[in-house]
């Protein structure tokens, strides 16, 4: 099924191509803090559905739907011929959902017609759209109707009335209200689903509304309705916007964002489309909070601040626009965990998995108000700080920081190491929580050669490399800020569990790294993508990374469309299942990004490549959170396919584009000691590319590459240096 989707802060919005919700619909409404205020909006034209002719949510801040009619027969009798009424749906998302409909009649004559809107509201948390059941629910009231709008109400368990209240700038001829609300298959769920589960959901037949408007379109002559359907939580009021004017404060608002970020652009147009989307889909997903705008993790069902998804977005987009980093880290050092609290997963100096705004969370259900379940947040929490600094080398920002930092690092001996062996471990404590706390969180995911499921405690491979990498550049950190008896203990505390981990981890056999140790230090002896996560952190020894980088490079984990999470050899390999074999633009970026740490030029030109090809077979260029591992069969012309359930637009997908650009040019920084880093290795189908209004520090610069056909070397200059860098080239 086509979706449409458009998001503004903490509203979402999804429908079909046509625009609907047609009533059962799993994923689609209105939602706004994890509640769907929208269940069903269906519109009629003399009782039927118009055809969809075309419908496109491309630039993210308005949705443009193009309609025509079926044949039908007028008021008076007259037929009236399939596609001549024109049905034009234009809407946006502002404090609330803006849509005005304008009808074009292409006869001769005047047709009477009646539009109608069939409107109803479930007030669904969004776990209960993905199929958790609850044993009680609130209560929804009968719909209130007056001349100029009508409401829907729920008085939820969480003691919060929440409202839909959809406006309209012209009153309709008639309102029809049915106020049932019934529920089917009411059972008690005994777990969270999750977001891939195929679940017979408890359906809720809500209160519903149905509005005509009497209408007669003179020929030639267009005419518009308006209506607004606002989610209101609590006492508050929303006041409607004029609609041009909220349609143009829209635009503005993403061109705004748009031009604050840096500005790239090559001679390959498709790779500037697919540059182009994720810009725009990371500005979609951005949700305002205190300390700035963070992105959301992604739609539909992680419309939320996530901790390792916002931390890893943050890191892709670094070279794009910092200030994201910035957000992010003040926001959850913010929420960073100050206590042990089991039924949360929290513990002092941990850092933030999940938040959640819905009724479930606020009334106590789920632990997601704020969940700590997460064993790699905490240490990408390090990385991000330590990174940004880099970029930025923001005294302010290292002040503020530094408190929330060294209890994270706090955190990572003291609780981390579950066992006390040197090892990040996670164990879910939490009746409620995740039950795979890496980034891999899918039940199942970590399971010996015969299928059994390791137990807890377990020990993570890339997330001992991302302890590795957030010890060492803390202590890089700290040293140049003067704390170097701090440094110096990082830096033999991270030596340590180098040595150990290419020791422990190691599968001579194999010559690759186990997926994970478990609760007895055996190697879960699974050859996964995550061990590429580990080159991004410099964890693995030279000598064994040329092994690693082979694998993940052979036909075994490439798929020709990006590497596998499982390999193809592995007994519960499935290329359509969510982690036993699909591909991960997030996942591909860092290990591209691991594979030019180590020098490995030509192979992550070649998985670059791979991601950038299967980005033109997806709607608008745009990379899902993942699609199908299937081997890619030049001969037969095979396409990559996206997988069902997969949130989409999704952050730190829409990143990937960025991490990828950034490692074919080989980009560090070093802002404090005025250098940049360069070792740029174009691949064929990129020819020429420039990086305008790259942020370092306070100042900016801009970067030029040209691909030399004739010997494949890439050549740069570097021009407008305000920030006065220095261009430093690593030997080969």
């Amino acid at each position: 099924m086509e979706q449409r989707v458009l998001k503004e802060n903490e509203l979402v919005m999804i429908s079909d191509e046509l625009g609907d919700i047609p009533e059962a619909r799993r994923r689609l409404g209105l939602y706004y803090r994890d509640t769907r205020y929208l269940s069903i909006l269906e519109l009629t034209i003399n009782g039927h559905k118009p055809r969809h002719l075309a419908s496109s949510c491309r630039q993210n801040a308005v949705c443009d739907i193009q309609l025509a009619n079926p044949t039908i027969k007028a008021r008076d009798g007259t037929p009236i011929l399939a596609r001549t009424v024109g049905i034009e749906r234009s809407r946006f998302l502002k404090d609330g959902l803006h849509e005005r409909i304008t009808l074009y009649n292409y006869n001769a004559f005047p047709a009477q017609l009646d539009l109608s809107l069939f409107l109803g509201s479930d007030f669904l948390d969004i776990f209960e759209v993905r199929g958790f059941v609850r044993g009680k629910r609130g209560t929804i009231s009968e719909p209130v109707v007056t001349d100029s709008y009508v409401t829907f109400r729920y008085s939820g368990l969480d003691g919060i009335e929440r409202a839909t209240k959809i406006v309209f700038d012209t009153s309709p001829s008639t309102v029809e209200t049915e106020a049932r609300s019934q529920l089917r298959g009411l059972r008690p769920s005994t777990f969270l689903p999750e977001s891939t589960d195929v679940i017979s959901t408890a359906m809720i037949r809500p209160p519903s509304a149905k509005m005509t408007w009497n209408l007669t379109l003179e020929p030639r002559k267009p005419l518009s309705l308006t209506f607004h359907v606002l989610a209101v939580e609590g006492p508050s009021e929303i006041e409607v916007v004029p609609f041009e004017q909220g349609l143009s404060g829209s635009c503005k608002s993403f061109e705004s964002w748009c031009n604050d970020c840096s500005k790239i652009e090559t001679h390959n147009e498709l790779f500037n489309r697919l540059l182009r989307r994720s810009l725009l889909d990371l500005r979609l997903l951005l949700q305002q909070t205190p300390e700035g705008p963070v992105p959301d993790a992604g739609v539909p069902w992680f419309s939320c601040v996530f901790g390792p998804q916002s931390l890893i977005t943050s890191l892709q987009t670094l070279m794009l626009n910092p200030q994201i980093a910035v957000d992010t880290l003040r926001h959850l050092a913010r929420h960073q965990g100050t206590k042990i609290d089991p039924s949360r997963d929290e513990e002092p100096g941990k850092i933030v998995h999940e938040m959640r705004r819905g009724e479930l969370a606020r009334a106590g259900e789920i632990p997601h108000s704020a969940y700590y379940g997460s064993v790699d947040a905490t240490p990408l929490f390090l990385i991000l700080f330590a990174e940004t600094m880099k970029w930025l080398d923001d005294d302010e920002l290292y002040g503020e920081i530094l408190p929330a930092a060294k209890m994270a690092l706090d955190w990572i001996t003291q609780y981390g190491d579950i066992e006390g062996d040197g090892y990040l471990e996670y164990l879910t404590r939490s009746t409620g929580g995740v039950g795979q706390q890496g980034w891999r969180d899918s039940r199942g995911v970590v399971f010996y050669p015969d299928g059994t499921p390791v137990p807890s405690p377990i020990a993570l491979a890339e997330v001992q490399g991302y302890a590795y990498r957030a010890m060492q550049e803390m202590a890089k950190l700290l040293d140049r800020k003067g704390a170097s008896e701090l440094a110096q203990s990082l830096t033999q505390r991270a030596s340590v569990l180098k040595e150990n981990f290419n020791r422990d981890f190691w599968l001579e056999e194999q010559r690759y790294f186990a997926q994970a140790l478990d609760s007895q230090k055996r190697p879960v002896r699974n050859i996964a993508s995550s061990i590429g996560h580990c080159l991004f952190c410099d964890i693995i020894h030279e000598d064994k990374a040329r092994y690693v980088i082979t694998r993940l490079s052979s036909s075994e984990m490439a798929s020709g469309w990006g590497i596998r999470t499982l390999s193809s050899r592995a007994p519960r390999y499935n290329p359509m299942s969510y982690r036993h074999g699909s591909v991960w633009p997030h996942d591909n970026s860092l290990i591209v990004a691991g594979m030019k740490r180590y020098g490995y030029h030509w192979e992550a030109e070649e998985i670059t490549s791979q991601i950038f090809d299967a980005s033109a077979f997806f709607a608008y260029n745009r990379l899902p959170e993942l699609f199908g591992g299937f081997h890619r069969n030049r001969e037969a012309y095979s396409i990559p396919a996206e997988y069902p359930a997969s949130c989409s637009p999704q952050a730190y997908a829409a990143g990937s584009a960025f991490l990828l650009f950034q490692s074919l040019l080989g980009l560090q920084v070093d802002a404090a000691a005025k250098r940049i880093y360069l070792s740029p290795r174009l691949p064929d189908w990129l020819q020429s590319a420039s990086v305008q209004h790259l942020r370092i520090g306070k100042k900016t610069l801009k970067l030029h590459f040209d691909r030399r056909p004739y010997d494949e070397e890439t050549r740069f200059e570097i021009s407008d240096n305000e920030a006065g860098v220095e261009v430093i080239i690593p030997p080969l």
